[in-house]
């Protein structure tokens, strides 16, 4: 069968939820006969066994469906696999790396509170500048209008509850970063170097 259709990527998936066919059709309420069937390509499913599938497998309905090589589902944060885009930095690429390391970030309520802000701080900036620009309306900025000393100020205070952040007693297994990860923070790398460079 061939790659990305729905009946390679319900296989796909069930494979590594690590079920055999006749839990995962006792899971999602039909035979294992017409789960085969699906499976192979040769019968096609309602939309109500599409959407009960992406539920049951953590993954979006238009990954399912081929229409994405971006299986995330915000909802349940699935383990995030690399695709061939997360070489390229991309607002793609910048999403798959939060919400791989959103999954670790979200056990931790310290950290996950700091997240929380980084993460506003982030989409503010974001909307500051596109109202700079004039891309959105500066009243998208309401009820909130920081000020530009206030808003350094906000950023500098959150670089420094960064190093207020406790250790944690326990370190993590070594694990390879996931590829998104990886791009990101070598992209960051290549930016803070022009930047100091530009200070030279």
């Amino acid at each position: 069968m061939p790659e990305g259709t729905f009946s390679s990527r319900l296989t796909e998936q069930r494979k590594q939820k690590g079920v055999s066919q006749k839990q995962a059709s006792k899971d999602l309420g039909i035979s294992q006969a017409l789960l085969s069937h699906y499976e192979r390509g040769i019968r096609e499913c309602g939309l109500d066994f599409v959407v009960r599938a992406a539920d049951y497998y953590g993954v979006s309905c238009d990954y399912l469906l081929g229409h994405t090589n971006n299986s995330l589902q915000l909802e349940t944060i699935p383990k995030i696999f690399d695709i061939p885009e997360d070489a390229d930095m991309s607002p793609t690429t910048i999403f798959r790396a939060t919400l791989s390391i959103f999954r670790s970030v979200q056990k931790d309520v310290e950290l996950l509170s700091f997240t929380l802000r980084c993460y506003a701080l982030a989409t503010y900036m974001m909307l500051s500048g596109a109202a700079k620009r004039g891309v959105l309306p500066g009243t998208w900025l309401q009820p909130l209008s920081v000020n530009d000393e206030q808003f350094k100020f906000l950023v500098r205070s959150m670089t420094n509850s960064l190093d207020e952040l406790p250790a944690r007693d326990r370190r993590p297994k070594r694990t390879a970063a996931p590829a998104s990860v990886t791009t990101l923070c070598s992209w960051m790398n290549d930016y803070l170097n022009e930047k100091i460079a530009d200070l030279l």
